[in-house]
């Protein structure tokens, strides 16, 4: 009976301890119910940017005004006759319940508990036991038995930066590992430059083989400790990094701890559109930030000898495999590789790390219209991945004699999106697999064939529905966006990170295009050589692409690169071409119309120009797409701006929360458009 007793003794203190990691984070996720706090002062984030005069003077008045109110997260109360204030009580409005109170006797503050600002149809789809369940590296997957996801529940706290290593203590809240820190699916909501993370977890391999600790990415810099060890630190936002813990792991009550340190717009690292000053006054092209882990964490078993990357080249009867691997080895060894396509299979062997050439016969070509993968499974002695390449090309060429992009040696115009890949409820991490793969078919959807990939990298998966969807993709790399807070780019953090992108997507057949720099985000702190030596490096370390010197930048009058790339809102400019580049408008459109109820923060919205319904707007994009069909003897590419709205930037064919702006009708206008402007004879 006491052994009985003992037992459900201890059931009850592991069910408390589990209980425990959840305190402060709710399901679904809504902010604490604050308030009213009296002699203190919430400012910013104001909703239709001026105040309500109350008939009485009660807080609890403004706060029933707040909880009737679309989007309000929070509220200001002013007494009257202080402080400035009229004889009347003043009551503002706020969109975001997680801001920093300032004192102020004359004010009193409070929080209204609600939902995510701006949920998704894939918000509610979130599992906080299981967020982001799918292996999250396609194209050097192993068996499901080889790898553990440990997404989750973390325990989080925002530190100092001298904080020491929280050994064997317990954090004073929670977050749903991989959402960004300010994102409502984090749970925590709030933005820090400097954070602990920490986890509980056992060994789920009981072999001897040796075990990595996987991150797909964290922003920004990252210092990793085990069981008191310190695996090393990682540094850049937007690549993937792992350690090896096989040493270090204890068959249970593993402690792992991750400290960040995320400067955001404040740092000289390439940081993208975020901006910590949005979260108070959301406006203009830059957003939310995005701090800490954001992509997938995950522990995976291998042998003593395993794949540890594979390079692929396509050719369009040819593929050029480089296996490296990791652990011994002898001159005997080889990699056996099975290639599978419909009913032909293929085999092949090669060497470790060394580079081997198989020819495909009767190969089939990817194309927007025809995706052709070629799965594969890769061997070497008791370690075996699965991966997929397609037969691509792209390159220079001339048609007719105008300067052209030439996929697979034939010229396709290329009609798209600028995608930035923000989510209301996410920031940059997408809710699910099916939110990430929802945006690449709305291009299919809209007749387009085309994504420009503005200053962000995205998980792998995203690409791997590229490839297999048939989204041809330029990618952008991330830029220091303007020298802000007087604070420079660091070139050589600039340059990690770019051949971190161009190492961590290589093998994407989707991506046909690198961009060096944006417009003058950055570049004007660089001299012309080191412009020029930028996209020289590029092209030497990456023939298989071309390559964007500075789209819609000063840099693109320099002649280098590939590309002659301009950017004209809202109408789209002629650009020409020359005998080294093709003509590209990398940006036109930004067209609003603003859709009640679909926006970040109401009456706040801006675009380029914005019109009056929504079938002036589905007009003028088609107008604007048989400018570009008039000028198609100049132009190989256009990129309209943008997908969806973004934050208070609501020029999208989609609201942010990914709800279209059009009817069926409308939708089926505009592809119609946008198709005919891809397929039409010069």
């Amino acid at each position: 009976k006491k052994r009985k007793m003992k037992s459900i003794a201890l059931l009850l203190i592991a069910i408390c301890g589990l209980l425990g990691l959840v305190v402060g984070y709710n399901w679904p996720p809504t902010p604490p119910v604050v308030g009213p706090v009296r002699g203190q002062d919430i400012p910013g984030s104001d909703i239709g940017g001026m105040p309500v005069n109350l008939s009485t003077n009660d807080p609890a008045a403004c706060a029933a005004l707040c909880k009737n109110t679309p989007n309000c997260r929070a509220y200001s109360y002013g007494d009257p006759n202080c402080g400035g204030i009229g004889p009347r009580a003043e009551c503002w409005l706020k969109f975001h319940a997680n801001l920093p109170s300032i004192p102020n006797n004359c004010r009193s503050y409070g929080t209204i508990a609600n939902a995510c600002q701006m949920p998704t149809q894939w918000t509610h789809e979130v599992n906080p036991q299981n967020p982001l369940p799918e292996y999250p590296r396609p194209q050097l997957e192993r068996h499901t038995k080889s790898w553990k996801n440990l997404n989750g529940l973390w325990e989080f706290q925002f530190v100092q930066s001298n904080t020491p290593p929280p050994f064997n203590q317990k954090l004073n809240s929670s977050i749903l590992v991989p959402f960004p820190a300010e994102s409502c699916l984090s749970g925590v909501g709030q933005t820090g430059m400097y954070m602990y993370y920490r986890t509980v977890v056992n060994n789920p391999f009981p072999s001897h083989r040796r075990v990595f600790l996987h991150f797909g990415a964290v922003d920004w810099q990252a210092t990793v400790y085990i069981n008191r060890f310190k695996l090393g630190s990682h540094t850049g936002g937007y690549s993937g990094f792992s350690f090896e813990v096989t040493s270090h792991l204890q068959a249970s009550n593993n402690e792992i701890i991750v400290f960040v340190h995320d400067p955001s717009n404040y740092g000289s690292q390439p940081y993208g559109k975020q901006r910590i000053g949005a979260i108070s006054n959301p406006g203009g092209d830059t957003y939310t930030p995005s701090s800490g882990i954001w992509q997938t964490v995950w522990l995976e078993e291998v042998p003593s000898t395993f794949i540890q990357n594979i390079k692929i080249t396509p050719t369009l009867s040819s593929i050029t495999m480089n296996f490296t691997v990791s652990g011994p080895i002898t001159s005997s060894s080889r990699i056996q590789v099975k290639i599978e396509h419909g009913s032909q299979i293929l085999t092949a062997s090669a060497i470790p790390n060394v580079p081997a050439t198989v020819s495909i016969p009767n190969p089939k070509h990817w194309t927007p219209d025809t995706p052709t993968i070629y799965n594969f499974v890769a061997t070497i002695d008791s370690d075996s991945i699965q991966s997929y390449f397609a037969l691509r090309t792209f390159s220079l060429g001339t048609v007719n004699g105008v300067t052209r992009p030439l996929l697979n040696g034939q010229f396709l115009f290329l009609a798209g999106w600028l995608d930035q890949s923000f989510w209301p409820d996410g920031l940059y991490t997408a809710p699910t697999d099916a939110a990430l793969r929802f945006d690449l078919q709305a291009v299919k959807h809209f007749g387009l064939n085309f994504v420009r990939l503005h200053q962000k990298v995205n998980p792998e998966r995203w690409y791997y529905y590229a490839d297999h969807i048939g989204i041809v993709v330029q990618q952008d790399a991330v830029q220091h966006y303007g020298n802000q807070h007087g604070v420079r780019p660091n070139f050589d953090y600039y340059m990690h990170d770019l051949q971190s992108m161009i190492n961590d997507r290589y093998n994407h057949p989707c991506i046909v295009q690198w961009t060096a720099f944006n417009e003058g985000d950055m570049v004007g702190n660089f001299n012309t050589s080191t412009i020029t030596g930028v996209v020289n490096w590029i092209k030497n370390y990456d023939r298989s692409r071309t390559v964007d010197t500075d789209s819609g930048g000063p840099a693109n009058s320099l002649g280098v690169g590939d590309v002659n790339d301009i950017h004209t809102y809202p109408v789209p400019g002629d650009p020409k071409p020359n005998r080294n580049q093709y003509a590209e408008v990398g940006e036109y459109g930004g067209l609003g119309w603003f859709v009640n109820g679909h926006m970040w923060a109401q009456g706040l919205c801006g675009s380029y120009l914005t019109l009056e319904t929504q079938q002036e707007l589905a007009d003028r994009i088609a107008q604007y797409a048989g400018i570009i069909l008039g000028n198609k003897r100049d132009i190989s590419i256009a990129v309209y701006t943008q997908i969806t709205d973004v934050e208070n930037e609501c020029d999208g064919y989609y609201n942010y929360d990914r709800t279209v702006k059009f009817t069926p009708r409308q939708v089926d206008e505009l592809r119609t458009a946008n198709q005919k402007l891809i397929h039409s004879n010069v």
